[in-house]
């Protein structure tokens, strides 16, 4: 009879998180690291997650690696795990591109996209606290050197 094997994950503010190996290598750097040293006995630090995050990040993995989940409960289960602030959201975002989670960071970008979907350029710079640079008629210039976009 063998025993699930548990992966210990350390966050950058020190909160430890034991996931079954199964959940834990829905990570390709933690799946590596995995694969190269036994794991079972060790912390694997993720520098880049803070715990608030991972949380997030933990009950995403659990559920998509839940077995007997259908395709509307997992789609369901998104639309809920979508509905955070936007600065959790680029958190998520951040930490699933650092973590490698491919399916994980396809839904954070599209969700990013629908936010900024059909808004103007000043819309777009407020959604993601960007700060104009350029001065009128620098911004002019652009914009008729590339007319084509903003049509």
């Amino acid at each position: 009879m063998s025993s699930k094997k548990l992966i210990t994950l350390k966050t950058s503010n020190g909160e430890e998180f034991k996931l079954d190996e199964v959940v834990a290598v829905r990570s390709e750097v933690i799946k590596n690291i995995v694969q190269d040293v036994d794991c079972t006995s060790n912390v694997i630090p993720l520098y880049n997650v803070d715990d608030k995050t991972m949380n997030k990040i933990v009950k995403y993995w659990k559920k998509h690696s839940e077995e007997g989940v259908t395709e509307d409960q997992l789609k369901n289960f998104d639309q809920d795990f979508l509905k955070m602030s936007q600065s959790e959201l680029f958190d998520v975002l951040l930490a699933a591109q650092s973590l490698e989670d491919k399916q994980l960071n396809e839904v954070m970008i599209q969700e990013s996209a629908d936010m900024i979907k059909g808004k103007q350029i000043e819309e777009i710079r407020e959604v993601f606290g960007i700060v104009n640079d350029y001065t009128p008629i620098e911004e002019e210039e652009v914009r008729r050197e590339n007319a084509w976009a903003f049509e």
